[in-house]
């Protein structure tokens, strides 16, 4: 069994994220799935579709949820799966760093993997001019 990753984003970042990825790691290890949020579509069907793709992509460890914004659609969504029958934890403000770091832990539990998420993240956000 291992934690699952599932990134609900607008449009194709997530998606655009996975790729990047699988580009630097060839075969990923943990399974990572998009589900791209569209502004033309009914926000509310997209519960339905995150509740099939989380259940799907559930291994008995829980599931780790990334969205891009927090307080926006697809992080409403990610939202509405929380009190679920199994694990699942959601992280707002996904970036590559902290995709890099999930994968380079894929033993972590799923509490430990969202606080290396978090940190991930927040390491990789750095002022470019003041190392230079």
């Amino acid at each position: 069994m291992s934690i699952s990753i599932l990134l609900i984003t607008h449009d194709d970042i997530g998606i655009s994220l996975i790729g990047s990825l699988e580009q630097m790691f060839g075969q990923l290890p943990l399974t990572i799935k998009a589900l791209p949020i569209r502004h033309e579509s009914e926000p509310l069907s997209f519960c339905y579709h995150a509740e099939n793709f989380c259940s799907r992509l559930n291994e008995g460890d829980g599931v780790l949820v990334l969205t891009d914004l927090f307080g926006a659609t697809p992080c409403n969504i990610a939202c509405s799966l929380i009190h679920n029958r199994y694990p699942v934890r959601v992280i707002a403000g996904v970036n590559l760093p902290m995709l890099i770091k999930i994968m380079n832990n894929p033993k972590e539990s799923l509490d430990n993997l969202a606080k290396l998420a978090i940190k991930g993240g927040c390491q990789g956000i750095l002022d470019v001019n003041q190392l230079m």
